[in-house]
């Protein structure tokens, strides 16, 4: 609908919308649409604004209920006001609108003439997806299932496998039971134990008493954790979160201590490698889900957040992540595992590069008759299969609001 407003002369628009700047202007009741339940919305002015406490009141974003969000108000420039999405995130396929009050004012002291109305609807990006997503799925199951047969399954596939609610074939329990006599309980390393308790645990078997062995206390009380870095650490966290397993306070790896490890071992650039000084998206990926529970604790919060912008300014120009140098299929899935556990839309304009998003890139790594590609040149990989189905699964999780992964309790 379009008003016509005379002396009209501190004007706001959404961003990407006209910014009207002359005295006698034409302004519209603004719609628009986004698929990022995180967005945040820029409110362009033609003046500089009088920004405070009293100016962020000014502002507020309502539900189609009438129900009042709670946003973050916060300037940007000095004649932009950025709107930022609740904690929580916008509810697909709901209408919002941003309110803006004629008290608002600019530094010279110029009202609004009157209030303003910026509506938006937020789509369900599984529009855009969903067909691409579950084809991809459904062939990326069929090659696992047929390693399972040839003997060659493993306990990521076992966890897709459930995730993806596909019957885990009883082999692959009946060879774990067997492995597991055979080593007497004790695996090789802490990787070993944490990754079978996510395997266990995504076919709903107890991980605390698996034939008698309780691999939580083997993760909690291992004792050669710090010999194999910032991973085993990670995994640990992930592992324990998985079923929420009470740890003792006398365990010689608390949750707060795994946390802090997490923490120590940033590199300089605020994100996490396995050895050097600047991010490797995989690390960092895998270092943010683990670490995606305890969001509320402020300088967790703050961990994520940088670490989440360092992944946006490491993204390639197409959308894909590069590792060591190199462009593969596997940084790009644990970025968007990690992001989905976080409530960061993968798809979203932080993600998103010359119109490709880091889920773009990641199913341009899709090989005929299923699965995915470590690099290009190499062809069908396990690895790089069983990783972009754990995106893929946690992606769809993601948007039917199931939560992390990894998360079974």
């Amino acid at each position: 609908m379009l008003k016509i407003k005379s002396k009209y002369v501190f004007i706001a628009a959404i961003i990407a919308s006209t910014i009207f700047t002359s005295s006698s202007v034409m302004a519209r009741e603004i719609n628009k649409e986004t698929t990022d339940v995180h967005k945040s919305w820029n409110l362009q002015f033609n003046q500089d604004v009088d920004f405070n406490d009293e100016a962020k009141s000014d502002i507020t974003v309502v539900d189609s209920k009438g129900n009042v969000l709670v946003t973050n108000i916060r300037l940007g420039n000095s004649k932009t006001i950025i709107v930022d999405a609740p904690k929580e995130g916008y509810k697909v396929g709901e209408h919002y609108v941003i309110n803006i009050s004629d008290k608002l004012r600019s530094k010279k002291n110029k009202p609004l003439k009157e209030s303003i109305q910026c509506n938006f609807v937020v789509n369900g990006a599984q529009d855009i997806y969903g067909t691409k997503v579950d084809t991809a799925l459904s062939l990326g199951m069929n090659k696992i299932l047929g390693e399972f047969k040839d003997g060659s399954g493993n306990d990521w596939e076992a966890l897709i496998l459930s995730r993806y609610g596909q019957e885990v074939p009883a082999k692959y329990l009946s060879n774990l039971e067997s492995n597991l006599k055979a080593c007497n309980g004790i695996m090789g390393q802490p990787t070993d134990y944490e990754r079978t308790t996510l395997a266990l645990m995504a076919i709903g078997k107890d991980p605390t008493n698996f034939n008698g062995y309780n691999l939580i206390e083997k993760i909690y009380n291992s004792d050669d954790m710090q010999n194999q870095g910032i991973n085993a650490y990670i995994f640990a966290l992930i592992a324990l979160d998985s079923g929420k397993f009470n740890v003792p306070d006398n365990a010689i790896w608390t949750r707060e201590k795994l946390i802090n490890k997490i923490l120590n071992g940033r590199t300089e650039d605020k994100g996490w490698s396995y050895g050097g000084d600047s991010a490797d998206p995989d690390m960092t990926g895998m270092a943010l889900t683990a670490l995606a529970p305890y969001k509320d604790k402020s300088d967790v919060k703050s961990a994520i957040d940088e670490a989440v912008n360092r992944l946006s300014a490491i993204q390639s120009a197409d959308g894909s992540f590069s590792s060591w140098g190199t462009v593969n299929s596997e940084s790009c899935s644990q970025v968007i595992i990690a992001l989905c556990a976080n409530g960061v839309d993968p798809t979203g304009d932080k993600f998103t590069k010359n119109g490709k998003n880091a889920l773009d890139a990641l199913l341009q790594c899709q090989v005929e008759g299923g699965g995915f590609y470590h690099t290009k040149e190499t062809g069908y990989n396990t690895m790089g299969t069983d990783q972009a189905l754990e995106a893929l699964e946690a992606y769809k999780m993601f948007k039917e609001g199931k939560g992390g992964l990894y998360i079974f309790k």
